[in-house]
């Protein structure tokens, strides 16, 4: 756990020394309704989705986030007796945590989550009808939030998951543009492993 919890704030650390001058008072933000555009890429297969999440604090020092992600992609192959075969493989992912700021100043934050993990994957066929498999773990999340100035977020983070028999890091990187105080976009990349990464756009409204 040493190991990619000093990697997470090593990232978001190195960023914040190369912007510390554009720094403000600005505390990041916490809560949030956000949804938008999934790139996902699995071996050599892209796939493309949705993502959203939803992050609520509560107390001085504590939050709940939920995020979610779906995926999928259809496929078409001739087989014998000019017969069409179709399908349709989805991938979906939902993540739901309690979280809690153990460093909170000005417009930095390093926070701390856990809770639940689940993982679904189903193929949809039109001869020989659905089939699939949920998996349901855990996951651990460590992240530094920093607000540079008042339109501009970056959070680095890693998180541990492990569903199943699937044990793996996510180390990922988001920014943020803030329109105004309660809308944003933001553009983000994960990388799960060296067959695995996403890459998505967002948009949020922040209350």
């Amino acid at each position: 756990m040493n190991k990619w919890t000093n990697c997470a704030l090593a990232i978001a650390l190195a960023t914040s020394s190369t912007l510390a001058s554009a720094q403000t008072a600005t505390s990041p933000s916490f809560d949030f309704i956000s949804g938008g555009y999934l790139s996902a890429d699995y071996e050599d297969e892209s796939v493309n989705g949705l993502t959203a999440s939803f992050s609520q604090s509560f107390g001085n020092d504590w939050f709940v986030t939920a995020d979610y992600m779906t995926a999928s992609e259809d496929y078409e192959e001739a087989l014998m007796d000019d017969i069409i075969y179709r399908a349709k493989a989805e991938i979906s992912r939902l993540y739901g945590n309690v979280g809690y700021k153990f460093y909170n100043e000005g417009n930095t934050t390093a926070y701390i989550s856990g809770g639940l993990a689940w993982v679904e994957a189903v193929i949809k066929t039109d001869t020989f009808g659905d089939f699939g498999a949920d998996e349901t773990g855990w996951n651990l999340k460590v992240g530094v939030r920093n607000r540079f100035t008042d339109s501009l977020e970056v959070d680095a983070s890693i998180r541990h998951y492990d569903v199943g028999n699937m044990d793996s890091q996510e180390i990922s990187v988001a920014g943020r543009y803030f329109i105004n105080s309660n809308v944003s976009v933001g553009l983000g990349y994960s990388i799960v492993s060296s067959e695995e990464n996403h890459t998505f756009l967002t948009a949020s409204y922040h209350w």
